[in-house]
């Protein structure tokens, strides 16, 4: 099928993974090393993200997309969407040290505001989306926050100082939600994290796995993104986490300068995102004897 298709003759092939997704390495005749992924997704949407992926090129790491024969990306076979990339090399890693988030950040920068400037978008929503209401689960409807909201609700509703936490949220989420059409979106990766990147010493390499792929308000990516990294991420940094987040908003804003409205919704979005993360909602949930510490946690985080 490779030869077929792409017109690349493979001299050797190494199997990554083979389950329900499968992903090969190979090198070709001439010694270019390439990436082969079948995975069970949308001919359409595939198509997509291997077309935003390559606009992307010269302003990220990230991986080429080779076309077919017949000049697409993406192609059908045997119940899987195939496309074959450039291989990339680097290392992965499992905590973030400072000049790591802070290359991080200055890349997330750097394709937001390329997106929003050429006006990139694929007219559906990502896992970060906010106030999709849950009546699916499908993403766009789906709001983890929410969610976890709820289930904090569930278990903890009876607290006494859940009232003011229910409060303080419900008037964060009413305030960001009356002000989110203005806040601006464009095409993001949709899952901006370490382990969809490769690193060379401390700085991103790679930049790859387009999967969830999607239109976001820009500021919710790179908020979440933030707080994942600067709390939820192992780091061997002297900085706390709420220094480390400043320095990574920072050095986003480098490259793309958040707008009036987005500075005056920032703290309270960030509120909710870090109150409610679902990790930390599960964490606080599981650990019952300590549901006062968390409790009042989560409402100073609320209230900062």
């Amino acid at each position: 099928m490779i030869e077929q298709t792409w017109g690349i003759r493979t001299e050797k092939k190494k199997v990554i993974r083979d389950s329900e997704k499968k992903i090969y390495a190979i090198r070709d005749i001439e010694g270019d090393e390439w990436i082969v992924k079948g995975e069970k997704a949308p001919l359409w949407q595939v198509e997509q993200q291997a077309q935003f992926a390559n606009k992307l090129i010269g302003i990220l790491p990230v991986p080429r997309y080779k076309k077919t024969q017949d000049e697409v990306y993406a192609v059908a076979k045997d119940g899987l969407t195939w496309t074959i990339e450039t291989r990339q090399f680097g290392r992965e890693v499992n905590h973030l040290t400072d000049s790591m988030l802070l290359s991080m950040a200055t890349m997330l920068g750097k394709l937001h505001a390329e997106s929003l400037r050429q006006s990139y978008r694929f007219h559906r929503a990502t896992s970060w989306s906010l106030f999709g209401g849950n009546a699916t689960e499908a993403i766009g409807d789906y709001d983890e926050n929410e969610l976890s909201f709820l289930e904090m609700k569930t278990a903890y509703g009876q607290e006494n100082i859940f009232e003011e936490i229910e409060t303080q949220y419900l008037a964060h989420r009413t305030y960001l939600k009356n002000c989110w059409k203005r806040l601006p979106i464009a095409a993001v990766q949709g899952d901006f994290c370490h382990y969809n990147m490769l690193f060379d010493g401390d700085c991103v390499q790679s930049v790859f796995d387009f999967n969830l792929a999607g239109d976001e308000r820009l500021l919710n990516e790179c908020i979440a993104v933030a707080v994942y990294c600067c709390w939820h991420v192992e780091s061997d940094s002297m900085f706390s986490a709420e220094e480390r987040y400043t320095l990574f908003t920072e050095a986003y804003q480098k490259y793309r300068v958040w707008t009036k409205e987005e500075r005056a919704v920032a703290k309270r979005l960030k509120a909710i995102i870090r109150a409610f993360r679902y990790d930390r909602v599960a964490r606080g949930i599981e650990n019952v004897a300590n549901r006062h510490l968390f409790l009042e946690e989560t409402l100073q985080i609320l209230k900062t």
